[in-house]
Parts: C-alpha cells; sequence; structure tokens
C-alpha cells in the first residue's frame, strides 16, 4: 500500500474543540470513492470498510491476502538484515555443540516475549538456555557487566542481548574484553557507531536496508530463529524425534509484544498478529492461560485483549520491581506455578494502577500549571521527586493524550539523578530528539522510537533538556499541535449492523499506523441519555437519524471534559454529527452493535 497524501477538513472546531478530517488517502477523493465502489462490490462489503481500505491504497487482488494473510507468503529472509546470517550460523554452532546460551532480556513485554521465544525453541534442541532480566530500579535499562559476567558463570558461551544493547557500548566493550561471545538483537534506534559484538542484528541499524525497521524486538527475534530453524534443518539438527520445533506454536508471543511495543501493523507485523491471536485462542501457553483466566477473559482475543488485559498484567513486575515474574510465567509449563504467577501479577498491577492515578494526578497539575503561564508550549516536561519510576512511562502517555502535544515525565531522586519517559505525537520523532540531546552530552542516557523513548539525567540538566525539547518542537510545529480526529467515511444507523462489525473484525487487526476506523453519523439525535459509573463519569445515550432504530452508544470517562460539558449544558443540542467506532455486542450469545462516541460536532 502507498504513502497518504489527500486529505480535506470536515469539522473545524467540534463541541470538544477538535476538528475532523477525512481520512488520508493516497488518492484524490474521487478517485478514492471509484476504487472503494470497486472493492465494495467485489468483496460484497460496506462502502465505508471499503473506502477505508482504499484510502490506505487497497487493491481488489490484495483483498484475499489482507483478510487472511498467510505466514509462508509474509515472512522475510533473515539474511537480509545486516550481520543476521553471523548471528544465525554462532546460535546454530551453539546448538550442534550443545553448549549453553545466556538471554539478557528487557524488563518490559517486548523483552521478556523475546527471551521467552530463544527459551522455547532453543531448549527442546537440547541448548540449556539461561535468562536474565534486569531490575528496573538497582540495575537499569540495558545489558550491565555484572549481569553478563553472571550469565556466563552460568556457563553461557554466547550471551543475546534481546530488545536492548544498541546503545550499551561499555557494557559490551567491557564483555568482549572478558572474553564474552555476544549477539545484539534489538530494534531501538542505532546511532552512527555501534556496540562491540559478534553480530548487531537491528533492522534500525542506520547501514541496515531490510525495511524491517518497523519489527518489535520479538518480531525481530522470531525472524531470527525462522534462519535459526532453516540453518538446523540443513545440518540436521532435530529434535528427538526427527522433528524442528513449531514456530507457529509461539506466534502469540510475538502477536503479544507486537501489540504491546505499538509497532505499526503493517507488513509481517500484521500477519504476526493475525495468526498470533488464532494461536492464543487455542490456549496453548501454559502462562498466558492462567493469565487470561485470571484477567477473566471468557471470549475470543482480540488486539484489545493483548494490549489492555495481558500486557499491563505482565508488565506489573517490572515496574514494580519484580521484573523477572513476566518471563517465568511465558515459560511455565506448569499449570500450579503459572496460575500463582498469574495472581501475584494480577496484584502488582491494581498497586500498579493506584501508584498511577497518584502520579498521574500531580502531573496533570503541573503540566495545568505550566500552560496556564504559557498555553504556546509545544512540548510537556514534567518533573518531580518521589514519582514512581514504573509508571512515569503510563503517565506520559495519558499526558501526551490529553494535551495533545509530546510529553515526558521524569522521577527525580535525592542523589539529584533522573530517569524519564516520554510518549509524542505524529511528527516529532522523540526517539530522534532524545538521541540528539544525549549526543549534546544533555542527557546521561536514553534512546527510543519515533512515538516513545526512555531518558537518564542529572538533575541540574533538567531546564537545557526542556529548553533543547522545546526548541526542536519549535522547528516542528507552528503552534502546539491541535486534536485532530481522522474520520473514515460517513455511515447511518442503518447500515451498522452486525455485519458491519464482522466486517470490521476481517480486515482488522488494528493499531499502530492501520488505526482501527471511525465513522462519523449526520443529522442525529442524542436521545435516552444516562450517566453511569460509580462516579458518574460515563454517558449512555442513543443515536436517532431517522434511518433506523435508535442505535446503542456509550461516551467513556465524558465528564468533566469539554465535551462532557457540552452536552451537560444542552442534552438536546439538536441534530449533531457523531464520530466514533463501532462494537459488537455479544452477550449471552446475541448479535448486537454499540457505537463508542469520541467526539460529537454541531451540524453545519
Amino acid at each position: 500500500m502507498h504513502e497518504n497524501s489527500h486529505q480535506s477538513l470536515l469539522v473545524e472546531s467540534s463541541l470538544s474543540g477538535a476538528a475532523w478530517q477525512q481520512l488520508a488517502s493516497v488518492y484524490p477523493l474521487a478517485e478514492t470513492e471509484r476504487r472503494a465502489e470497486g472493492l465494495a462490490v467485489a468483496a460484497d462489503m460496506p462502502l465505508a470498510l471499503a473506502y477505508y481500505l482504499a484510502a490506505h491504497g487497497m487493491e481488489r487482488y490484495e483483498i484475499e491476502h489482507f483478510i487472511s494473510p498467510r505466514l509462508r507468503d509474509s515472512l522475510p529472509d533473515p539474511h537480509i538484515m545486516q550481520d543476521a546470517e553471523r548471528a544465525i550460523t554462532l546460535i546454530c554452532n551453539a546448538i550442534e555443540a550443545k553448549q549453553p546460551i545466556g538471554i539478557f532480556g528487557d524488563y518490559d513485554v517486548d523483552g521478556a516475549c523475546s527471551a521467552a521465544l530463544f527459551r522455547a525453541v532453543l531448549a527442546p534442541l537440547g541448548c540449556p538456555v539461561y535468562c536474565h532480566i534486569p531490575d528496573r530500579f538497582s540495575e537499569g535499562y540495558g545489558p550491565n557487566i555484572t549481569a553478563l559476567e553472571g550469565l556466563k558463570a552460568q556457563g553461557a558461551e554466547l550471551i543475546l542481548t534481546v530488545d536492548c544493547g544498541i546503545t550499551a557500548h561499555q557494557p559490551l566493550e567491557a564483555a568482549a574484553e572478558a572474553g564474552m561471545n555476544i549477539i545484539v538483537v534489538d530494534h531501538h534506534k542505532a546511532g552512527p557507531s555501534l556496540p562491540q559484538a559478534q553480530a548487531v542484528v537491528n533492522p534500525n541499524r542506520l547501514d541496515d536496508d531490510s525495511g524491517l525497521g518497523h519489527l518489535c524486538a520479538a518480531g525481530v527475534c522470531f525472524v531470527v530463529l525462522a534462519g535459526v530453524i532453516r540453518q538446523c534443518r540443513a545440518r540436521a539438527l532435530t529434535l528427538p524425534n526427527g522433528n524442528m520445533p513449531d514456530l507457529l506454536s509461539v506466534l502469540d508471543l510475538v502477536a503479544l509484544a507486537t501489540i504491546c511495543d505499538i509497532v505499526p501493523l503493517k507488513g509481517i507485523n500484521r500477519t504476526f498478529v493475525k495468526q498470533g491471536l488464532k494461536v492464543l485462542a487455542q490456549r496453548q501457553n501454559t502462562g498466558l492461560r492462567a493469565l487470561m483466566d485470571i484477567a477473566r477473559l471468557d471470549r475470543r482475543p482480540t488486539p484489545h485483549t493483548l494490549g489492555f488485559l495481558l500486557g499491563p498484567r505482565l508488565n506489573a513486575g517490572g515496574r514494580l520491581g519484580q521484573s523477572d515474574l513476566g518471563l517465568q510465567l511465558l515459560s511455565s509449563a506448569d499449570d500450579d506455578l503459572a496460575n500463582a504467577i498469574a495472581q501475584q501479577l494480577d496484584e502488582l498491577n491494581m498497586q500498579r494502577r493506584i501508584t498511577e492515578k497518584e502520579v498521574q494526578q500531580q502531573a496533570e497539575e503541573m503540566a495545568l500549571a505550566k500552560l496556564a503561564k504559557n498555553p504556546g508550549l509545544t512540548v510537556l516536561v514534567l518533573a518531580s521527586e518521589g514519582w514512581h519510576e514504573g509508571v512515569i512511562g503510563i503517565v506520559a502517555g495519558r499526558i501526551k493524550d490529553r494535551f495533545n502535544r509530546p510529553s515526558i515525565v521524569i522521577s527525580l531522586d535525592e542523589a539529584g539523578t533522573g530517569k524519564g519517559s516520554g510518549r509524542s505525537v505524529k511528527g516529532f520523532s522523540l526517539g530522534d530528539a532524545i538521541m540528539a540531546a544525549r549526543q549534546q552530552d544533555i542527557l546521561v542516557s536514553g534512546g527510543g522510537h519515533d512515538m516513545a523513548a526512555g531518558l537518564g539525567l542529572e538533575a541540574h540538566k533538567l531546564p537545557e533538556l526542556e529548553a533543547f525539547m522545546l526548541a526542536r518542537a519549535n522547528s516542528i510545529f507552528a503552534e502546539p499541535p491541535r486534536k485532530t480526529f481522522l474520520a473514515a467515511h460517513n455511515v447511518s444507523v442503518a447500515g451498522l449492523d452486525f455485519a458491519f462489525s464482522e466486517w470490521l473484525e476481517k480486515i482488522g487487526p488494528f493499531g499502530s499506523g492501520f488505526a482501527e476506523p471511525r465513522f462519523y453519523i449526520t443529522h442525529c439525535r442524542l436521545t435516552r441519555h444516562h450517566w453511569m459509573g460509580a462516579e458518574k463519569q460515563h454517558l449512555s445515550v442513543s443515536l436517532d437519524d431517522g434511518t433506523a432504530p435508535a442505535l446503542r452508544a456509550v461516551a467513556f470517562n465524558l465528564a468533566g471534559t469539554d465535551l462532557g460539558k457540552a452536552i451537560q449544558d444542552n442534552p438536546d443540542p439538536g441534530p449533531v454529527m457523531v464520530l466514533g467506532t463501532l462494537r459488537a455486542d455479544t452477550y449471552r450469545g446475541g448479535k448486537n452493535v454499540q457505537f463508542m462516541i469520541e467526539d460529537i460536532a454541531l451540524n453545519p
């Protein structure tokens, strides 16, 4: 599919103050409509969904593969990544010699899944696998020489750093001097110089032209392991029964990491998630089965399951000081142990939510005070002593969502150092900005992606960091980025039926780079208002445009927002435009739908 280019304004200012734009299309509007009509007829699908696909450049001949992508058609040749062939050979040499392999992983979901992937594939081949997940607070992010020496002391002849290592120059140089053989498998942005290692596999190396920079670390690990399986087969290195480990059976781990690391759902990533959800539904992984039970998941898993039910629980251990619990769970084959760990992670996640709420409230108050003094701030840099390091990334995301500008949240300690995490908006590469600040010695450490990054700094450098970030953002944004909703197409209440929701599921999964499509209903009346929830924060309402019986709708966490205040002041503003997404409601076997309201605007 092609790059987007054509876009038009639908609503200049909604009741929430946001703008609505037509989803950008690779074709002019008339051409997109024409192509959408052709897709709708060819696939017998709703026009609004056909328009969404046409705007992304979908051709008729691509529909079948897009709806049912197969791994064998999507999986790239591992050797197209720099150093991958060497890394694969070194791993296969270790397998052939039955040498122990050490894995140093990150403490988030992507890191845990990456380490679990290698353990799941290599251990059955007779290769002992020792893993280390660092403690966020005592060790920090990335490889450290003490932990690497610990893996070597256990007997590891070859050590892989997964989801980390690309910026760990000093620890890996020390490891090389100590005679360790290191392979870096990472996906974070690389600088001009690479760390010292036997192989550095990272599609985001500056000299890598594989086109796989959109993979999460687990995705990179999976591609490497596909190469390992292929070479093992060529060398006749098999399981005792003559078979090879089943890579398809671990796609649930890759799907989980892909969604939780918020990488673009395009190409092979889409296949990973689509097929990985099918594997997850089979509940083969003992740990994930226990986690789904503790989360009370009693329906077919979706990307929401991965990102909002499983991911936060797996992350909770790393956030609150028990970083290896996620890997333990994902690698467990014992039901009792898995259930105990899942219970522990669930309790930690509840603690995390309480801590997160406290920090978020303080950070929001600080942001409001800053914006009251200077409404034109294009970046928010918020710092305070006592903020829990384990939740600052989540809070940064909440601040970014509320104020719609790049946001960095920093926890300062009594020793005068700080650890920060940031989240960005479209158009501002936070990872590049953090790398640039590090190169100018503003930061002690840092790195990340376009939309998310982490950093370490000395507290006295905080004003310098804020000035640097503001200057960089001001060069991109003439004014603070305005909240903008992208709408795929207009729909009627009559058209939003259960068949429409089934088609939505077919063209999913949705996520970063392929967002769930929003639709808008025009000339719609709001009826049957009902504020619900413990704090009456959610609005239940019916939507009536005269084309069919009124459609049930809900707007979550509306109370206190600009939109919520507008509706409370005027519950029946007359005919309006309503923007949102559609959800299937299969409670007790029913085939109903519900509209999820994101914004409302007066009809022009």
